[in-house]
């Protein structure tokens, strides 16, 4: 594991969780979200820089990937961090149709896709939120004992790198320093 990790800022995310390639992913997923309640110690994520399959109406998103997703500065934020990069957590997203509402999240651990009788993750858009601003995140563990993990994603940087009306929300709730992995040197 070579990778380095970096403190960062949320405060001026919109400068440095961008688009370092162009990608046919639709613009409705373009920009970068808050994990708002999410229980574990991550904040933040983006689906810039990574291909979208048309046909299929998938993407896959790595969690280990540069400056892909942010965690606490805390040391459940460093262990979270390391334990994404270990088992390379990877989250598999298809979408139902062409309407991209709702969508099925298959979480893989080193290459095994986990299995929908041990959890059921799926992402849907807010039926107020037309532009992708708002996505609710819900799981059902174990066929239903539990519904543990659930939050919103909210769009706090939009598709050109302006910051929305979530954002100073999300700064009120959440501490401003943040890990990320940095991105590759040359």
């Amino acid at each position: 594991m070579t990778e380095l990790i970096e403190e960062k800022q949320l405060d001026n995310i919109a400068t440095w969780m961008i688009p370092i390639k162009e990608t046919n992913f639709p613009s409705i997923l373009k920009g970068v979200f808050f994990m708002d309640g999410n229980p574990l110690p991550d904040t933040c994520i983006t689906m810039y820089n990574l291909e979208w399959n048309m046909q299929s109406r998938t993407l896959v998103l790595p969690t280990f990937a540069p400056l892909q997703w942010t965690f606490h500065n805390s040391i459940a934020g460093w262990i979270l961090l390391r334990l994404i990069q270990w088992f390379k957590v990877t989250y598999k997203i298809q979408f139902e149709d062409e309407t991209l509402q709702q969508a099925q999240i298959t979480p893989v651990l080193l290459g095994i896709p986990i299995s929908k009788l041990v959890v059921s993750s799926t992402m849907s858009q807010d039926k107020n939120s037309l532009n992708g601003d708002i996505w609710h995140r819900n799981n059902v563990w174990f066929g239903g004992l539990s519904r543990a993990g659930e939050y919103t994603l909210r769009k706090v940087v939009d598709k050109d790198g302006r910051y929305t009306p979530a954002f100073n929300d999300m700064l009120t709730r959440v501490k401003n320093e943040c890990l990320v992995i940095a991105p590759y040197s040359n």
